[in-house]
Order: structure tokens, then C-alpha cells, then sequence
């Protein structure tokens, strides 16, 4: 049999073929009656279910043909890149919440810890992503470089972030310690204070970050600096 062929045995054709023999077979059994009434009416409901099973169950060629998934288009180097960027910008984004908010500053010093492994690892991952990056598209080969760069730099960013909150404060010598939680308590308070008493506390707040800094317990960070600054002179002018 020539391939059209077999494709066609096995198609709609030889459903309706089985469905006519059906047809043609209930016919035969109504004329000639050979069976006594119940025997015939047996013989006639299975003649009819065959007819119905051809024409309803789908040939094994249709379902290969149906139950086959397409193949998904690639995905573009350039596309790749795109969401590159973005999970770059992800990463800044949740590292920037460690340096402009003082809370996370002073909860989790480790973050700044360049003697642990992890965070020299983020630290150069880091760099080097800042480095590959582009306002546009480089080619091909300079975006597989950025991508791969930034793969590195998700990896390292979630094992600094592990290490830096599990750590805390544990870390530290015993007075930046002491320091970083006595830091946090009076900001606490501050929240909870008005005018002077507010002002109180979050001048002790900003002597302690400017103790930690010069001490290399944390960075120095303008805008954690600023803010608080901002949030004492709205304070004593209340």
C-alpha cells in the first residue's frame, strides 16, 4: 500500500466505511429476520453502536495530528537581554533598600562585610554587570556576555542577602553591636515621638550612623545621612 494510501485507511474515510456496513448490516438483519424478536433486537442495537463508534471515535492519525504541540519559537539574544536589565534593575532595587532606609542599615551591617566570601562575591558580580550594561542593545555577543553576567549577579545578590540576615549584628565587634542596636531602638522612638523629644532622638540616631561610618561598620550614604538630617530640622521646627 502507497503512503496516500495508508494515510487514508487510517482517516475519515474508513470510519464512514464502517459506519455504511453498520447501515447495511441492520438493514440485512430487519429483511430477513433470522433471529427470534429478542435475539433480533439484540443483534440490531449492536449493529447500530458499531455504526455510532465508527463515525464518532477519532482515527489515530487525527489524534496524532491534533495531540502534537508546536515547537516555540526561540527566544532572541536581544529579547534576552531586555529581561536582563530588567532583573538587573531588580537587584539594584532590593540592594538599594539596605543602603537609603537607616532601619535595614543598621540591622544588617553584614551586608558590608567585605572579609565574607558572599559578599565579595556580590560585590564583584556587582561591578561587573555595571559594567557590561548598555542604554541599547550591543550584538549578539556583547548581550550573551550581559546576561551571563547578570545571572551571576542574581545568584550572588540571593547568598549576600542570606548571609546578611541571618548574621545581623552577630557578626560584629561587641561595641558596633551594642551601637547598631541602641541605633535602632532610639529610631523606634523617634517614630513614636513629636517635636523635641523627636528631635532628641533622631539626633542620637544620626551620631551613631556617623560613628558606624567612620568605623567602616556600615557606608556612607548621603541619602540615609540627608534623611535623617531632613527629619531632625522638621522636628525642631515643630
Amino acid at each position: 500500500m502507497t503512503e496516500p494510501a495508508a494515510k487514508s485507511a487510517g482517516g475519515p474515510a474508513a470510519g464512514l466505511r464502517w459506519a455504511v456496513v453498520a447501515v447495511a448490516a441492520i438493514a440485512l438483519l430487519a429483511a430477513s429476520r433470522p433471529f427470534g424478536p429478542v435475539a433480533l433486537m439484540v443483534a440490531l442495537a449492536v449493529a447500530l453502536a458499531v455504526g455510532l463508534l465508527a463515525v464518532s471515535v477519532p482515527m489515530p492519525s487525527r489524534i496524532a495530528a491534533t495531540a502534537r504541540p508546536a515547537a516555540p519559537s526561540p527566544v532572541s539574544v536581544e529579547e534576552r537581554w531586555r529581561r536582563s536589565a530588567a532583573h538587573h534593575d531588580e537587584v539594584l532595587s532590593a540592594y538599594g533598600s539596605f543602603e537609603l532606609d537607616p532601619a535595614m542599615l543598621l540591622r544588617y551591617p553584614g551586608l558590608w562585610d567585605l572579609s565574607a566570601p558572599a559578599i565579595i562575591a556580590f560585590h564583584d558580580s556587582l561591578a561587573t554587570a555595571g559594567e557590561l550594561r548598555t542604554d541599547r542593545f550591543p550584538g549578539d555577543a556583547a548581550g550573551e556576555r550581559y546576561i551571563a553576567a547578570v545571572t551571576d549577579l542574581r545568584s550572588t545578590w540571593a547568598a549576600a542577602d542570606r548571609f546578611a540576615r541571618s548574621t545581623g549584628t552577630d557578626d560584629l565587634d561587641p561595641a558596633d553591636a551594642r551601637d547598631c542596636r541602641r541605633a535602632l531602638k532610639l529610631l523606634a522612638h523617634a517614630d513614636g515621638a513629636r517635636s523635641q523629644e523627636r528631635a532628641a532622638y533622631l539626633q542620637q540616631v544620626l551620631t551613631t550612623v556617623d560613628r558606624l561610618t567612620e568605623r567602616g561598620v556600615v557606608p556612607q550614604t548621603e541619602r540615609v545621612r540627608a534623611g535623617l538630617t531632613a527629619q531632625l530640622r522638621r522636628a525642631i521646627e515643630a
